[in-house]
C-alpha cells in the first residue's frame, strides 16, 4: 500500500496519459482487488496528476473510479461526485454516471475533447440510445489511421425526437470513449442545423463540426418552372434583395469551366436559363449559409471549427451544374466548407442499401467529387450512409479520400438486435408499437417499405423476429422511422420502452459491443477496399 501511495503521489504526467508496463500492470492488479467483484476496463486506466482514473464495471453500470494518494485532493479528483472512501493512505471516489460527472470527465481528460479534422476521410456514428460509443470505438479502432471517426453526431431533429440535449450527446459519448481508452483525434458533428439558436446550443455543448441544413430556403419548385416562370422568379429574387443574387448574371452568364475528374475532363457552361434556375433554387439557401457561418464564428469565439453544407434534402438529385454554382458562390462569399452533401442519383433510403443503378451513381459521384476538388477542395458528404455498402467502394475509389459519411439509424436498429436476442418479449412490443406508429412517423422520411409486406409479430416465432424485422428491408424501415416514438413513449418522466431497452443493453453490454463492432466493420471495410490498397 505504501508503494502504491508513493506511485500515485509521484504521478505528474499530463491528464489522461497512458501508464506503461510494468507500472500499468501493477496498478490494474491493485485496482481489481480494490473494486472486486467489479472489474476494471484495462484500456481506461489513465494517469492523472497525483493519481489515476479508470472505468470499472459495477453490476450493470460503468463507474469512473478516481483514485489519488492521501493529501490535498487535486481539482480533477474533487470535481467528481460520488461515494468516497479511504484505503490506508489512498482515497477513492466512485463516480456514477451523471451529467455533472460526465461533463467533468470530458473537460478533465484532454483526449475526450473533439477537434476539427479537416480534409481527412471521416465517418460519423450516430447514437440515439447514448450507449453505443464503446461498440463504435471497437469498430473504428483498426481504421483510425485511415478514417477519422465522428463519435458525437446528432441532428437537432433527432435530439428533439429522443428527448436529449446537445450536452447529453457529448457527455454520453465521452463516457463511452473513456471506457474504451480512445486517445486519438475524433470529431463531433452537430448535424442538420437550421437556426441560429441551433448553432448556439451546439457550440455551447462543445461541438466543433456544424452541418448547415438550408432546405427551408431551397426553392424546389424551380425544377418544374418553364422559362417564363424561371425569369419571373429570378427577377423577384433580385428585387427582394437576396444577397449576391444581383451579381449572378454578370459573374457567371456564359462562363465555361473545365473540370478534371479521375477518368475524364469535362466542361460546364452556365447558359443563362440553367444559371437563373440554379440561382432561383439555391440563392436564398446560400445566403442563409453565409449567415449561419457568421453565427458559428461568433458562437465559437475564435475557437477552431469546421462546417458542412447539406443540400441533400430535396426530391431531385443535385446536378453537377448546381453543385458548381453553389461551390463557386460559397467561395466568392468567403464561406469555407470542409464538406458538401449533394442529393445523389438513386435512392438513399433510411436503414437499407442503395437503390439504383450503381454505374450511374459512380459516374455522378465522380463528377461531384471533381467539382468539390475544383471549388475547394472539400469533402463529399454522404448522408443517410447507413447500410449503403454497395456504394462504399465507389466512394473510396472516386473521392480519393475526400469523403464524409454519416450514419445514425443503423445503430438504433442494431440495439434492437440486442433486444431480439436478449429480451424477445420487449422486442415484440417494440415491433407492435412501431407498426402502429408507421403511417404517422414515415411522413418525414423517404422510405418505400409497406406494412403489408412484413408479417405482424404475432404470426412469427421468436426465432424469426430478427430475420424478418432486422435483416429485411421492409422490417428495418418500419422499425427505423419509429425510433423517436419508441424512445419517448411514456408519461410522468417514465419511458415505456427506452428505460427497458437501455437496461437490456447494459445487461447485454458485451453482446451490444460485438454486434456494433461487426456491423460497422462491414461499413469501414467496404470504404477502405480499393485496387492498389487504400486511398
Amino acid at each position: 500500500m505504501n508503494r502504491l501511495s508513493e506511485i500515485l503521489s509521484s504521478l505528474k504526467a499530463p491528464q489522461g496519459s497512458r501508464l506503461e508496463s510494468p507500472l500499468r500492470d501493477t496498478v490494474e492488479e491493485w485496482l481489481n482487488t480494490l473494486v472486486a467483484p467489479a472489474r476494471v476496463y484495462s484500456d481506461s486506466i489513465s494517469g492523472m496528476e497525483g493519481g489515476i482514473a479508470a472505468m470499472v464495471r459495477a453490476g450493470d453500470d460503468d463507474v469512473v473510479s478516481a483514485v489519488c494518494a492521501v493529501g490535498k485532493a487535486p481539482a480533477w479528483h474533487s470535481g467528481f461526485d460520488g461515494d468516497r472512501l479511504k484505503t490506508g493512505e489512498i482515497r477513492v471516489t466512485y463516480a456514477r454516471y451523471s451529467e455533472k460527472n460526465a461533463s467533468h470527465l470530458r473537460n478533465t481528460v484532454p483526449w475526450l475533447k473533439p477537434r476539427p479534422i479537416g480534409l481527412k476521410p471521416s465517418f460519423g456514428f450516430g447514437d440515439r440510445t447514448g450507449l453505443a460509443t464503446p461498440g463504435h470505438a471497437a469498430a473504428a479502432a483498426d481504421y483510425r489511421d485511415r478514417i477519422v471517426p465522428v463519435f458525437q453526431q446528432q441532428s437537432m431533429r433527432e435530439m428533439s425526437r429522443t428527448h436529449r440535449t446537445p450536452a447529453e450527446v457529448m457527455n454520453d459519448a465521452a463516457w463511452g470513449l473513456f471506457r474504451a481508452g480512445w486517445d486519438t483525434p475524433f470529431c463531433a458533428d452537430a448535424d442538420h442545423l437550421k437556426t441560429a439558436e441551433d448553432v448556439d446550443a451546439a457550440a455551447g455543448a462543445g461541438f466543433v463540426f456544424f452541418t448547415i441544413d438550408p432546405s427551408d430556403h431551397v426553392d424546389a419548385g424551380a425544377d418544374d418552372c418553364d422559362a417564363g416562370g424561371v425569369n419571373a422568379a429570378f427577377e423577384k429574387l433580385v428585387g427582394d434583395g437576396v444577397e449576391g443574387a444581383g451579381d449572378v448574371l454578370k459573374l457567371y452568364s456564359g462562363a465555361r469551366y473545365r473540370i478534371e475528374s479521375s477518368h475524364e475532363a469535362f466542361e460546364i457552361t452556365f447558359d443563362e436559363l440553367p444559371l437563373k434556375r440554379a440561382a432561383v433554387k439555391y440563392a436564398r439557401a446560400i445566403a442563409h449559409a453565409v449567415e449561419m457561418s457568421e453565427r458559428i464564428a461568433r458562437a465559437m469565439g475564435g475557437s477552431a471549427f469546421e462546417m458542412e453544407l447539406s443540400v441533400d434534402e430535396t426530391a431531385r438529385s443535385t446536378s453537377v451544374l448546381e453543385h458548381l454554382f453553389i461551390g463557386l458562390e460559397l467561395k466568392r462569399r468567403g464561406v469555407r466548407v470542409v464538406s458538401l452533401a449533394p442529393r445523389f442519383v438513386g435512392g438513399f433510403e433510411k436503414g437499407v442499401d442503395y437503390k439504383g443503378d450503381l454505374t450511374r451513381f459512380r459516374a455522378d459521384l465522380r463528377r461531384h467529387a471533381a467539382v468539390a476538388r475544383f471549388c475547394g477542395p472539400y469533402k463529399i458528404g454522404v448522408h443517410s450512409g447507413s447500410d449503403k455498402l454497395s456504394v462504399y467502394p465507389a466512394l473510396g475509389e472516386e473521392c480519393s479520400g475526400l469523403f464524409h459519411v454519416k450514419t445514425a439509424g443503423t445503430s438504433y436498429l442494431e440495439a434492437l438486435r440486442v433486444a431480439a436476442r436478449a429480451d424477445a418479449a420487449l422486442f415484440r412490443e417494440i415491433i407492435a408499437f412501431s407498426r402502429e406508429r408507421f403511417d404517422a412517423d414515415r411522413a418525414s422520411y423517404h422510405v418505400s417499405s409497406r406494412l403489408d409486406r412484413v408479417a405482424p409479430p404475432g404470426r412469427l416465432g421468436d426465432e424469426d423476429l430478427e430475420s424478418v424485422y432486422l435483416d429485411g428491408d421492409d422490417g428495418r424501415q418500419v422499425l427505423h422511422v419509429a425510433f423517436g416514438s419508441v424512445l419517448t413513449a411514456g408519461s410522468g418522466g417514465s419511458y415505456v420502452f427506452r428505460d427497458r431497452l437501455k437496461s437490456v443493453l447494459r445487461r447485454s453490454d458485451a453482446l451490444h459491443v460485438e454486434i456494433l463492432k461487426r456491423h460497422f466493420r462491414r461499413h469501414l471495410d467496404a470504404l477502405t477496399r480499393r485496387a492498389g490498397g487504400g486511398f
